[in-house]
């Protein structure tokens, strides 16, 4: 368990526009679920501002039982396109809602925080830990700019997780919420194969036992939250908020345990310059990590059995995509520390053959 200091300060609904590692610890916040619940909270609702995309707003409008003053559609996370889209919304409102998957959550933060109104949450899909984190990071583009200690954070009131809204979302939406979860098992096969190799100390069994411990039950028990025909229920739907709310603290920090995993979804979209869906990019980021190191056949499975999609081609990725997110990566880790996996042993040339040939196959 990641102790916090000061936690009982840290329980207040905090914002500012540096010092993102203030936000409030996820297993603090307030979580909302049922059916019809947006319903039946919007009625009481005050005048609010909703930020969406065009999907999310397009489905979640059967649900209010109010009209928004505005709606701001976000694309994308560049602060410039954010900004925009802030200055279009009118002032008077007393909330903010956001509407929708990991970037628009994010884009809402950045419009509460803008407008000094407070933040609800309304996801319409359980995909990325943006759900259960109050900050965001400062995107120009498709590349992030400096780290979470300047990045702000916009804590919000309470997160409404409607069955109805969210199981309306197509299933690898929200399955890739367990692949930001099972993505963390990378770090833990890094430092494996380190300890095996002699350049890190014995693996602390007393960390990494809880954790792995941990991914196994999710693998095991998720299968059973769905129904006959494999399909999502609203029990499945908990099951993933409450893993994604439960992450940060099953997590344990160790300079032996980079989440480079995890981060290839910062590489991926700067090389590409594309915007897949989170989840999916980091449970591909940790098989390859866990290939390049102890073997990803483990995580590989969990995967599957969650159904959480990670083969490139079926989460966007061409070969040559990959390729290139992973040329880029030997570079792109290169200062961060502890060092990945990626900058030691670049998966370039013969061997990312050999990784292509792996992903094909599996």
């Amino acid at each position: 368990m990641i102790l916090k200091e000061n936690e009982e300060d840290r329980s207040r609904l905090g914002r500012g526009w540096d010092r993102g590692g203030l936000f409030r610890p996820a297993r603090l916040l307030d979580i909302r679920y049922g059916h019809g619940l947006t319903k039946s909270e919007s009625a009481k609702w005050p005048s609010f501002i909703a930020v969406a995309n065009r999907t999310a707003w397009s489905n979640v409008q059967k649900y209010l039982a109010k009209e928004p003053e505005a709606v701001g559609i976000v694309r994308q996370l560049d602060w410039n396109h954010l900004e925009e889209v802030s200055q279009g919304l009118p002032s008077g409102a007393e909330l903010v809602v956001g509407i929708g998957g990991g970037t628009t959550l994010d884009a809402s933060k950045y419009v509460a925080l803008r407008h000094g109104l407070p933040l609800r949450l309304v996801p319409s899909a359980v995909s990325t830990g943006a759900i259960v984190h109050g900050v965001f990071a400062k995107w120009e583009g498709r590349s992030t700019v400096g780290g979470g200690s300047e990045w702000p954070y916009c804590d919000f009131e309470h997160v409404l997780v409607d069955y109805d809204l969210v199981l309306e979302a197509p299933q690898r939406l929200n399955t890739a919420g367990i692949g930001d979860v099972l993505c963390m098992y990378s770090g833990i096969a890094e430092w494996e194969y380190g300890a095996a190799r002699g350049t890190a100390p014995p693996v602390d069994e007393g960390l990494t036992g809880p954790a792995i411990d941990y991914f196994e039950s999710i693998a095991r028990e998720f299968p059973e939250t769905l129904d006959a025909d494999g399909a999502l229920t609203a029990d499945s739907i908990r099951f993933i908020m409450t893993s994604i709310q439960e992450r940060d603290d099953r997590q344990f920090s160790s300079p032996y345990a980079p989440g480079s995993g995890h981060s290839m979804t910062l590489a991926i979209e700067q090389a590409t310059q594309m915007g897949l869906v989170h989840g999916e990019m980091a449970a591909l980021g940790a098989v390859i990590v866990c290939w390049a190191t102890v073997g990803a056949e483990r995580l590989s499975h969990w995967l599957d059995v969650c159904n959480v999609r990670y083969r490139p081609g079926d989460i966007g990725l061409s070969r040559n995509d990959l390729k290139r997110s992973l040329e880029f990566a030997s570079e792109y880790f290169r200062d961060r520390e502890p060092r990945s996996i990626l900058v030691h042993e670049p998966v370039v040339g013969e061997r990312f053959d050999r990784l292509w040939q792996y992903l094909e196959d599996a």
